[in-house]
């Protein structure tokens, strides 16, 4: 009696067929891992955006209950340029995650044509978010926050200063972490056109302009 022999491994068109089938699977799910991944840095920064801003409202509130010299008004807290890194994040945020988040300022990284003390620009706290890590080298998925406290109209032609702010975000789409989104505010404060400069990638609807 002859024993049949069974048949062990993949034929070729098997093996075909199934390096068909994980390609068309790659190609379906890995940019939707992608898009997934990037919605939730972002979902990141729209967070703390609106700690940041709750944060400002909440020391202009403050502000207008204690008064002081300039009476019982509404001031949005000025930046100190010369404040060290990550100040500005250890005041106004409870918690963060250290290895994800920084912050800087920009001297006179704003311009403020209502300025009623003196003439020039405002300074500007940036905050970055590093989802790789804030010190690696792996510099894609980098986001800013920007705040500055401005002066509007009214204000100007009160003689008080700091009775605004603008606020804005940006993806950082050149890899040289910087920064780069300018903001441009006509001069009755009441609008900001947001122009992108050096590759980085506004976010539309983060970009905010509280002004009386």
């Amino acid at each position: 009696m002859k024993n049949k022999m069974s048949q062990a491994g993949f034929t070729l068109i098997e093996l075909i067929a199934v390096m068909v089938i994980l390609g068309i699977l790659a190609a379906v799910i890995i940019p939707r891992i992608s898009t997934l991944t990037s919605g939730a840095y972002e979902s990141n920064v729209r967070s703390m955006y609106g700690v940041i801003k709750n944060e400002v409202s909440a020391q202009a509130v403050k502000a207008a209950m204690t008064g002081g010299a300039l009476g019982h008004r509404e001031r949005y807290p000025e930046i100190d340029n010369a404040a060290a890194a990550n100040y500005y994040l250890e005041q106004w945020v409870d918690e963060y995650d250290t290895d994800m988040w920084g912050s800087s300022q920009i001297e006179n990284g704003l311009a403020n044509t209502n300025k009623h003390l003196g003439t020039g620009d405002v300074h500007v706290v940036v905050f970055e978010y590093a989802p790789h890590g804030i010190s690696s080298t792996d510099l894609e998925d980098r986001y800013h926050i920007y705040y500055a406290a401005i002066t509007t109209t009214q204000g100007d032609a009160n003689g008080y200063d700091y009775d605004g702010y603008v606020m804005w975000a940006s993806q950082d789409a050149d890899l040289d972490t910087n920064g780069d989104v300018e903001i441009a505010i006509t001069n009755n404060a009441n609008t900001i056109a947001s122009t992108t400069a050096n590759g980085d990638t506004p976010i539309t609807d983060l970009t905010f302009i509280m002004s009386p």
